[in-house]
């Protein structure tokens, strides 16, 4: 006999507790997102369509639609745009080619668990932690008169009174930046080599391998991923350092960069300005940094370990 095939019910969703608590947890997140990234970067974009007139911005009729645009061009012109992003671009150099070079030795150093390893971790570690405002006021009091570095200074024939004036201005940012900056990279390349299994490194030391050839066939290539991430964020900072120069200088004598005059003005009522420039940097500096993050991929093979 042939048996009877019963019709399949349908599964109805049940409200279960679980369910609840995840729509929950996401309701934040989601409305950040949207809130926050989503909505704040369209209102971005619409800003640079818009003039101020009468004290309110308005949209630019169709056959000024770009005039923001044309207005920034010509901006290119003058010393003070020309002055700002050299001042800007410098960032790339200190942020990819000194300090993250410099904190790639100090990583290796700490790995190895050199003599001293304990006190150099401290000393990285600290300026990770605080706050910018605190760093930056520490750092600035310790090159002020009596400050910390003021006899060592005068021992060479130095002088604390003009380091945050003039062209010593932006050296003192770079050297800050370089010195707060350190920390955080090294926190992140000592956590990538901590990751490289043991035997690996037993070996080198069975074959005789020496702590350089070590360092650039086997580390290197092995924290390769944690690298190209800092590099690309080294990159960014082109376009995201203000807070340095605003504490230390105010971006005055030539430190003035393109995230700190964006903050300035967009506190003010002509927001389409900052908006412009804004946008300008993110077309043109995210396809750079993504072609540079490619080129970096294509180096080194990704291993799993």
């Amino acid at each position: 006999m042939n048996e009877e095939v019963k019709p399949k019910r349908r599964k109805k969703w049940r409200i279960k507790g679980e369910n609840i608590f995840v729509f929950l947890m996401l309701i934040y997140p989601v409305l950040h997102f949207l809130i926050m990234w989503i909505g704040v970067n369209i209102n971005s974009i619409l800003l640079t369509f818009q003039s101020p007139v009468r004290g309110k911005l308005q949209w630019n009729e169709w056959n000024e639609l770009f005039f923001n645009y044309e207005t920034l061009f010509d901006s290119f012109k003058q010393d003070s745009t020309q002055k700002l992003f050299m001042a800007s671009g410098a960032y790339f150099i200190v942020s990819c080619l000194v300090t993250l070079p410099v904190a790639l030795f100090f990583s290796y150093f700490i790995f190895k668990k050199i003599a001293g390893n304990k006190f150099f971790k401290i000393i990285f570690y600290i300026p990770s932690i605080l706050p910018l405002v605190i760093l930056t006021l520490v750092f600035s009091l310790s090159f002020s008169n009596q400050g910390l570095m003021d006899p060592l200074l005068e021992f060479f024939g130095g002088d604390t009174s003009d380091l945050f004036i003039g062209d010593n201005a932006k050296w003192m940012v770079w050297i800050f930046c370089i010195w707060a900056g350190i920390g955080y990279d090294v926190i992140l390349l000592t956590s990538g080599m901590s990751r490289i299994p043991r035997d690996i490194l037993e070996s080198c030391k069975m074959d005789g391998v020496s702590p350089m050839r070590e360092f650039f066939k086997i580390i290197i290539p092995l924290t390769w991923p944690t690298i190209t991430t800092l590099f690309v964020l080294g990159m960014m900072s082109v376009f995201n350092v203000y807070l340095q120069p605003f504490f230390l200088t105010s971006g005055n004598y030539d430190t003035m960069t393109i995230g700190l005059q964006i903050y300035q003005q967009s506190g003010g009522s002509a927001l389409h300005t900052p908006a412009t420039l804004g946008l300008f940097c993110s077309l043109i500096g995210a396809p750079i940094i993504l072609t540079v993050r490619g080129l970096l991929n294509k180096k080194y093979e990704d291993v799993s370990f």
